[in-house]
């Protein structure tokens, strides 16, 4: 068996397994992303299609070229990965989940109260830079949304297993202008919104009315909306008597590894220093934070408000974990409180409020038209 790298365009790879005959036996695609960490961003591997055929399963063939994608990223200056998997089989390459999936339910009858005053209509070609101005201001402080870029974008194809073509449209004001989109599934059994995008909160109202007329016209009782539970769409939707559900899922889904510690380190100190700035007691705090984990060590000085990478370990306090524990704390599944009581990570007790302020839990996502 040999391994095969085959950059397809200027950010995707194939990796496959192959025998001596050339039969392609396992398989997966490595597309490059920028990844918002809030206002940072950091260089990450979307990790999609692993496959193994399934005469040739069972061999530690998906190991191969799973072992082999990290190996490429490690290569080429990847600072983080990300992949949408299946249960309890990418924690051994070591990927964590720290995607929540939130799901804003609306009654159809009550979201039919809802007052229309902007014009809909559907998605066309030439909305697209509208569209990606709209999703660059709305999710500029989001953690784990992909950049939108305008050579790279698929529009609205969907990915990860969502099952259904999408259906996208715009919002117009009075001029004409688009002022918002969304995405929902284009069937006639499910009312799904699966992406928004806003000039302003004014045209929510027109949007919830136009979903409960398609999910009372297909028949649907309900109307389900994928978002963050902080999305202010999803706050909208309380006065109509919503109901948020959120599902933390465990060793599956949207998941993260780091691979390269320092560079992702480095990456984020402006972010980190952004929070750290925003603390009415903790911003003018110095001290050193030594981060260890099994890629190694790196350690950020801290200066009364400002965030640096430093060589410089001396006196510094101590955070020990491993990497895949290391990525959800800094995505914001954990607390540095909830982690601090695992048999395998240590923490220095006076850091605690620090690291909280650092690394707060958060409401990270991706939109499914982004899934990989």
């Amino acid at each position: 068996m040999k391994i095969d790298r085959l950059l397809q365009t200027d950010n995707v790879w194939k990796i496959s397994l192959s025998t001596e005959a050339e039969e392609d036996v396992s398989r997966l695609w490595l597309i490059e992303y920028r990844m918002r960490f809030g206002t940072a961003q950091l260089k990450m591997g979307g990790i999609a299609g692993v496959g193994t055929n399934e005469d040739h399963r069972n061999r530690g063939y998906s190991r191969r070229v799973m072992e082999n994608s990290t190996a490429l990223m490690t290569e080429n200056g990847f600072d983080v990965a990300m992949l949408f998997g299946i249960p309890d089989f990418y924690p051994k390459f070591g990927y964590a989940t720290v995607l929540p999936e939130t799901w804003v339910e609306l009654n159809t009858g009550e979201a039919q109260a809802a007052a229309s005053t902007y014009q809909i209509r559907k998605f066309e070609k030439g909305d697209e830079p509208k569209i990606l101005a709209l999703y660059a201001a709305n999710n500029a402080e989001r953690t784990g949304t992909p950049l939108r870029d305008e050579t790279r974008w698929k529009e609205f194809k969907m990915g990860s297993n969502f099952g259904v073509v999408a259906a996208p449209f715009v919002v117009l004001n009075e001029t004409g202008e688009v002022i918002g989109y969304f995405v929902c599934d284009d069937t006639e059994e499910n009312c799904i919104l699966c992406d928004i995008g806003f000039q302003n909160r004014t045209i929510f109202e027109t949007v919830i009315r136009f979903l409960g007329d398609r999910a009372s016209r297909i028949g649907a009782a309900q109307i389900q909306c994928s978002m963050p539970a902080d999305h202010p769409f999803a706050i909208f939707c309380r006065r109509y008597g919503c109901r948020t559900n959120t599902h933390n899922p465990k060793d599956r889904g949207g998941m993260m590894r780091i691979i390269n510690q320092s560079s992702t380190i480095k990456g984020v100190a402006g972010e980190l220093e952004k929070r750290l700035r925003h603390s009415a007691h903790l911003s003018q705090w110095s001290g050193k934070i030594l981060i260890s984990t099994d890629l190694g060590q790196d350690c950020l000085g801290i200066d009364r408000g400002r965030v640096t990478h430093t060589n410089s370990k001396a006196n510094a306090f101590h955070l020990e974990m491993p990497q895949d524990k290391l990525i959800q704390l800094m995505m914001g599944r954990r607390s540095i409180e909830d982690l601090a009581i695992e048999p395998d990570v240590s923490v220095t007790g006076g850091i605690i409020p620090i690291l909280e302020t650092l690394f707060p839990l958060d409401y990270p996502h991706v939109w499914w038209p982004d899934r990989f």
